[in-house]
């Protein structure tokens, strides 16, 4: 009865504060919008120039035949599942113009065809076999499609030059999907990312809830009420799951909106929340026992979000930094941040199609970390504001 009475108390307080709920609620759905329309949610396309020099053949007695040409047409209609052109085509006369283009970031690729290229297909199909064309592709390493762009291209010249001749390759490459998501593009790879965002914002939520206890002097009276510490933690614990649920359920919903396919089971995104939400608090209760106001939270309690949120590989890729290897895994340093476990977990569900039995490493780290967390935490809090005197 005490525990559901101080867990009522905890909402209404912080429903009171809705300023502090907008914020948390709205965060993450927010770097949805930005996530989407700074990325786009389309499949990557890339943009590349054609110099054709290509002097073509006579194919019968009234047609000419130009395989520069047909290539530039192949090029053109590459198109992605979902029926998204690969590449942007265009076309230059001259090489200056186009390495100036290449220079400026305007364009990914340059492809020089040279002017024997129909010559040489023609006489592979009719059983000659002359000196190989060469195909130059000129590209800025700086530019991160550059490799891809190249890649694409080299593919589709390849299979166009079989195709034409009749030269069966030896070999056969077959790519096989781990996900059955249709596509996992850069939009579709952060949503994990961004619903941890969402559960990181509680930080501000559940720290503030326990200064504003400790400012008011709220804290001493429970005390003398012989209220417990798990009791008082069960109930601000309670209340952040519900309000990290709803948050995340938002930004998902907001990922949905924009076209977003989740691949793995709710449920088990409902269980990973929950169990990554406790782990929040427990850092909450860390920050809070070291923060004299909500006006501290809301200046220095950012140096610890900003931890959370940039170090914990979501938003950019983090350099493997090793402190010791348990079998074959390697643990790094930022492996002692809950959240790092809460982004692989919710991507590997979401996007891998995972179930709670193949997450047995990160859960068990969650809950590990959350426990030392909280126990830190306890014994900060208790030390600094709740001895008797």
């Amino acid at each position: 009865m005490r525990l559901l009475t101080l867990f009522k108390k905890t909402m209404i307080e912080n429903f009171r504060d809705w300023k502090i709920l907008i914020l948390i609620l709205t965060f993450a759905p927010f770097f949805v919008f930005l996530m989407y329309f700074y990325i786009g949610y389309t499949t990557e396309t890339f943009k590349v120039i054609f110099i054709n020099n290509d002097q073509g053949v006579k194919a019968t007695d009234r047609d000419a035949f130009n395989a520069g040409q047909a290539l530039i047409f192949e090029m053109a209609e590459a198109t992605y599942e979902n029926g998204t052109n690969i590449l942007v085509v265009d076309k230059e006369e001259e090489m200056a113009k186009a390495q100036k283009r290449l220079e400026d970031k305007s364009v990914d690729l340059v492809v020089e065809i040279p002017k024997d290229f129909s010559r040489t297909l023609m006489d592979f199909k009719e059983g000659r076999r002359p000196t190989p064309v060469v195909v130059k592709t000129y590209g800025d390493p700086a530019n991160t499609k550059y490799i891809m762009a190249a890649a694409w291209c080299d593919s589709i010249t390849y299979h166009y030059a079989a195709s034409l001749t009749g030269q069966e390759s030896p070999l056969e490459l077959k790519a096989e999907s781990i996900s059955r998501t249709k596509s996992l593009n850069d939009f579709t790879l952060y949503v994990p990312a961004l619903l941890a965002l969402a559960l990181m914002m509680l930080m501000f939520s559940a720290a503030a809830t326990i200064i504003r206890e400790k400012d008011k002097g709220t804290i001493i009276r429970l005390r003398i009420s012989n209220m417990t510490t798990f009791e008082w933690l069960s109930a601000v614990s309670f209340t952040q799951i519900i309000i990290g649920l709803l948050a995340m359920g938002l930004t998902y919903l907001t990922a949905v909106s924009l076209g977003y396919q989740s691949s793995g089971s709710l449920v088990a995104v409902m269980v990973v929340g929950i169990l990554s939400s406790l782990s929040i608090i427990a850092i909450s209760l860390v920050v809070a026992a070291l923060l004299r106001s909500v006006f501290d939270l809301m200046t220095i309690g950012c140096f610890p979000f900003f931890i959370l949120m940039f170090f914990s590989g979501g938003m950019f890729p983090i350099p493997p930094l090793q402190l010791f290897v348990v079998g074959d895994r390697s643990i790094n340093i930022n492996d002692i941040l809950p959240t790092t476990h809460s982004i692989t977990a919710l991507g590997k569900i979401l996007n891998y199609d995972s179930g709670l039995g193949d997450l047995v490493f990160e859960i068990g780290a969650i809950v590990i970390l959350s426990f030392v967390y909280f126990a830190a935490g306890v014994w900060l809090f208790t030390k600094r504001h709740m001895r008797a005197g």
